[in-house]
């Protein structure tokens, strides 16, 4: 009787326990902003900085400098590092914060509410910053002040970038302002590279905008971007982001990938490694369980790494990528170190026709990278690549191959 009086007990008590605790669950509440309404702008902002020529306090201390704005980037991809940029029907400037993970409080389309009280204006190579004052520049509000300055109101809404149909618009009348740039093609060199090297901050410079050439605009992507990796698109298509400047160039910062639309991509439609030398035919080169190697040498030499034959149809149309290293070459690397390809190998370099590919990507101790060597079209036959180590001196340096890869637009 005791047993059953005693889980009778428990089980009220649970039943009890659940129903004091349904309180904890968290409400979701819209901020609200009930602070004093904005009179000021963007462009009231800019024009303190105007007016003085140099950094200078946006207001006097008791003044009112209230402005209303709505936030554009976003340090969701990694490529914007403790900063904000907001915007008005005026203009557009970069909030200067010492803080990380700004997008979970201030997503793309929240209108925020700055007090400038306290704060200060300056212009970077072209870009208007606010924020604290620090050594005699802008530098970054402390995030544990923020919400002295800075005030959400409502739910974030969608927003439409300004629409760049041509380089006219492309001005400092715009820089901050989300934009999004029409019918962009790239430069040649740089399609199917990655938005950025690992190890630093990478331009990748736009050819044309809605078919109108440009010479002054580029991707500016950081090396710590999550979406470095993902590789620059050919055709055309449009990009969405934050266009900024830096003195004379002016930059395009994307916000994720998702600003990259409307392109098809660029992908390795086939690969083929170098590894232990397995399927490759070679003389002279040493396996290595990542990569092929020739050392330097002592005496003329011509010695060849053979690919295993190719799948024909899968690499016609495509543009081959050999990645490589080289190390103790010097200028004349490219006349020592060749690629040619060739449909009907003999199982003998000296006696089969080769094709030579051109190309000029040589870079001594880089460590491996993927070199851009030529289009490959109308293939036919047993199509092979052929690595050609060929000197008449001593000591022309080491090469070292990792393998091949094929490349294509792929369209969404």
């Amino acid at each position: 009787m005791k047993r059953y009086s005693y889980l009778i007990l428990m089980l009220v008590a649970a039943v009890a326990f659940s129903a004091c605790n349904k309180w904890e669950d968290p409400e979701f509440e819209v901020p609200t902003y009930n602070g004093e309404p904005a009179n000021m702008t963007i462009a009231d902002i800019i024009n303190v900085y105007t007016a003085a020529g140099h950094l200078d306090s946006i207001c006097h201390a008791g003044e009112t400098f209230i402005v209303r704005a709505t936030v554009v980037s976003s340090d969701e991809g990694g490529n914007f590092y403790k900063n904000m940029v907001i915007q008005d029907e005026t203009g557009a400037i970069q909030l200067q914060i010492n803080q990380s993970g700004l997008c979970h409080t201030y997503p793309v389309g929240q209108t925020v509410y700055l007090n400038c009280s306290g704060l200060v204006v300056g212009n970077y190579h072209g870009v208007y910053q606010v924020g604290w004052i620090y050594n005699g520049d802008v530098g970054r509000i402390d995030g544990h002040y923020l919400d002295r300055y800075l005030s959400r109101d409502g739910l974030p809404q969608p927003v439409q970038p300004l629409d760049i149909m041509s380089a006219y618009d492309i001005n400092e009348g715009n820089v901050c302002r989300l934009v999004r740039l029409h019918n962009v093609e790239f430069a040649d060199d740089v399609v199917g590279k990655p938005w950025s090297e690992d190890a630093a901050t990478t331009s990748r410079i736009i050819k044309s905008v809605n078919g109108e050439a440009v010479t002054n605009l580029v991707v500016r992507t950081s090396n710590y971007a999550k979406f470095r990796k993902a590789l620059v698109p050919g055709g055309t298509g449009d990009l969405i982001g934050i266009l900024s400047v830096y003195n004379s160039t002016y930059q395009l910062m994307l916000r994720t990938i998702d600003d990259v639309q409307s392109f098809g991509s660029i992908q390795d439609v086939y690969s083929v490694t170098t590894a232990n030398g397995s399927g490759w035919d070679y003389t002279g080169w040493t396996t290595n369980q990542d990569y092929m190697l020739h050392n330097g040498v002592d005496a003329a030499t011509d010695d060849w790494l053979v690919s295993p034959v190719l799948p024909t149809a899968t690499v016609d149309g495509s543009t081959l990528f050999v990645e490589e290293a080289f190390f103790n070459t010097d200028a004349t690397a490219q006349s020592k170190f060749t690629l040619y390809y060739t449909t009907n190998y003999t199982g003998d370099p000296s006696t089969t026709e080769w094709i030579p590919l051109v190309y000029s990507d040589y870079r001594d101790g880089a460590g491996f990278y993927r070199a851009q060597v030529a289009v490959l079209n109308n293939l036919s036959g047993s199509v092979r690549i052929g690595c050609r180590y060929e000197t008449h001196t001593a000591d022309a340096g080491q090469w070292a191959v990792k393998g091949l890869h094929f490349q294509k637009l792929v369209a969404h």
